[in-house]
């Protein structure tokens, strides 16, 4: 059962996606959230090059970890500058100096949204 509180964005999807094996920076999310993973498939395109499409821009994905933070999706897990940035209490001004991972709760979210999209990328692919 999903309610509006579950319920990811797209863009929420994106950046729990972007750290589901690893702790991730402001600009790691931000390339993630605007890579074109399909795109780079039929451009044969490989590691480190890849081609981004801004679908996000900067300041949406600033404010989306800031909202993810405050309902508990994604924590700080890290710091570059404890002096600066503190993991407690989080410096909010200071986002570009932590790397975040999700929480139990932003797993969940992201296992159910992957889970229900999952038949939709099935169906697509036997389409076209």
């Amino acid at each position: 059962m999903e309610n509006s509180e579950t319920k990811l964005t797209d863009l929420q999807f994106k950046i729990l996606d972007g750290m589901a094996d690893d702790y991730e920076d402001v600009e790691q999310l931000y390339l993630y959230a605007n890579r074109d993973f399909a795109e780079e498939e039929h451009a044969d395109v490989e590691f480190p090059r890849m081609l981004v499409q801004i679908r996000f821009p900067l300041r949406d994905i600033v404010d989306e970890i800031s909202n993810m933070l405050r309902r508990g999706y994604i924590e700080a897990k890290y710091s570059n500058d404890e002096e600066f940035a503190p993991l407690h209490p989080l410096n909010v001004a200071a986002l570009h100096h932590y790397w975040f991972g999700a929480s139990d709760k932003g797993t969940q979210c992201w296992k159910a949204h992957a889970a229900d999209e999952a038949p939709t990328q099935r169906m697509k692919g036997k389409s076209g």
